[in-house]
């Protein structure tokens, strides 16, 4: 009997390993030979109309060399604009960002920061408004560029919706995690990213150096920047709706190790996701399956335990991938990371620092892992878990009669989902969501196909989402004024799960344009 349970952990640890060391050598391969989708060589080069988006909070030694090598591209002055978010700083950013000139300066002056994401979404809101704009560069204020940033940056958008950029980190008074995080950097920037570009694959956002078209932004309506999670979040957003973010070197910023941050998602995290994300729709997405069974990618230290589990179980045992495959694998993965490095084109004396990193992951990884934190906590009170729950009254008509209804809107450590009920009666959304106003629309669908509408803003045709990357899409306009009178500018939010006496279903009023209404501030 024990010996069954070896044999089945051994050939779960083969499978794992086998699978990984096969995607992998296709990544390095795409790299080595530099293996590139078809693109269209017919393009017509037009320069882009960009607009430069950058949050700072107290980055005065850095931001204003920033703002000087932007006012300083070889791009057309007429086709780029730079907007500089100062949120709250007490430093003389804003004085000499003034002196400097050549951007657009939002303060915000509240009592505390308001915080990248939510500064960046309200600055996002604006911006929305503004004519002939094509993308959007998300930049962080410690960054620096050279004079053809913007130049690559346009290349990049003539076959690509949603681009991440590079990071090159220079060593200023480094310590030793420093050096190993720059050696890391650039390993997956060469090879990984590399070769998942190569390969048409997604990469997680960096809102460090993104950029996304206005199209896009259109569609999805809202950016998410709050931390690593979000962003790894808002990228599996993103390539749902094919919008795969592609990872282009030449778009290059460059930071100091001093001002270098490492961000990295949770393991619990991204387990909670992959479950989450994990349903039939979801991966008939090829792209977006690939990209949901990456989060699986191991760490090195354990997958090299589990070749020599395998090996020795194998060799001692009868297998049914006897001992020889262990070592054909395990030879394949050497020489596969032996190509890797010389590609990476990270010195020998540097290999010590990649090799620390799987340590420093490990650690992170075992200290993330939910059951971990649970066992310090098995015998205190039953912690409280992050699900949050309102219900809300709505309408739902048949086209004749009117019934009341309840809504139960539901965040469950992230992730939305919303509950319809009518008497003892129920519906749940098919999956759950990133955003509430996907979860919402989908039980809204649900409804349509049973010959019933909820009557809430959502569905009405005066309703207008208003772009806010933290608040899952929940707030709207209602131009139903605006309509009656067209010097009416300042618009009334609502939520998208309210309703009026005025609701008019989406397709009989399909034509009003809430982005003509806006206040252009």
């Amino acid at each position: 009997m024990l010996n069954k349970i070896f044999m089945i952990i051994s050939l779960f640890f083969f499978l794992y390993a086998a699978i990984f060391i096969i995607y992998f050598t296709v990544i390095v391969l795409s790299v080595l030979f530099n293996i590139k989708r078809k693109s269209t060589n017919n393009i017509r080069r037009e320069y882009k109309n960009i607009i430069v988006a950058i949050y700072s909070h107290n980055d005065e030694k850095t931001i204003v060399n920033l703002l000087e090598q932007l006012n300083k591209q070889d791009y057309p002055k007429g086709n780029y604009q730079t907007h500089i978010i100062l949120d709250n700083c007490t430093d003389d950013s804003s004085n000499r960002l003034e002196f400097v000139g050549g951007a657009k300066l939002w303060r915000l002056t509240d009592d505390a920061p308001l915080g990248r994401d939510k500064a960046t979404s309200w600055l996002l809101e604006n911006l929305m408004s503004f004519k002939k704009v094509d993308a959007y560069v998300f930049l962080n204020a410690n960054r620096m560029v050279k004079s053809d940033f913007l130049s690559n940056v346009n290349e990049a958008l003539q076959e690509n919706d949603v681009i991440v950029g590079s990071t090159e980190i220079f060593l200023e008074d480094a310590e030793y995690k420093d050096k190993v995080w720059s050696n890391v950097n650039d390993y997956n920037a060469n090879i990984m990213k590399s070769g998942r570009s190569n390969l048409g694959l997604a990469v997680p956002i960096d809102s460090d150096i993104t950029v996304i078209k206005h199209e896009v932004l259109e569609k999805v309506q809202c950016i998410d920047f709050k931390d690593a999670n979000s962003e790894l979040k808002y990228s599996f957003l993103l390539t749902s709706v094919n919008y795969v973010p592609k990872f282009v070197p030449e778009v290059k910023t460059y930071v100091s190790s001093n001002d270098y941050l490492v961000r990295r998602p949770d393991f619990s995290f991204k387990m909670s996701l992959f479950f989450h994300c994990l349903n039939l729709k979801a991966l008939s997405n090829l792209r977006f399956a690939e990209f949901l069974f990456s989060l699986f990618k191991p760490n090195p230290i354990i997958l090299i335990s589990m070749l020599l589990i395998v090996g020795t179980y194998s060799f001692n045992y009868y297998f049914l991938f006897d001992f020889p495959w262990s070592v054909f694998f395990a030879v394949v993965l050497v020489i596969v990371f032996s190509l890797s490095v010389y590609k990476s084109n990270i010195v020998i004396q540097s290999l010590v620092y990649l090799a620390a990193c799987p340590f420093y992951t490990l650690a992170k990884t075992i200290g993330d892992m939910t059951f971990i934190n649970k066992l310090f906590k098995f015998f205190k009170r039953k912690e409280q878990q992050d699900i949050e729950t309102i219900s809300v009254p709505v309408n739902v008509t048949n086209g004749r009669n009117v019934f009341p209804c309840t809504l139960e809107l539901v965040s469950d450590n992230g992730f939305k989902k919303a509950v319809f009920h009518y008497k003892n009666k129920k519906q749940e959304t098919q999956q759950s969501y990133v955003r509430m106003c996907d979860a919402v629309k989908n039980i809204s669908d649900i409804l349509e196909q049973h010959g019933f509408r909820m009557k809430i803003c959502q569905s009405c045709a005066y309703f207008a989402p208003k772009i806010d990357g933290t608040n899952n899409m929940v707030k709207g306009y209602c131009n139903k004024k605006a309509v009656d009178d067209p010097n009416f500018v300042e618009l009334p939010e609502t939520l998208l799960w309210s309703t009026c006496e005025y609701f008019i279903p989406q397709e009989v009023n399909n034509v009003i344009d809430i982005s003509s209404y806006i206040k252009n501030r």
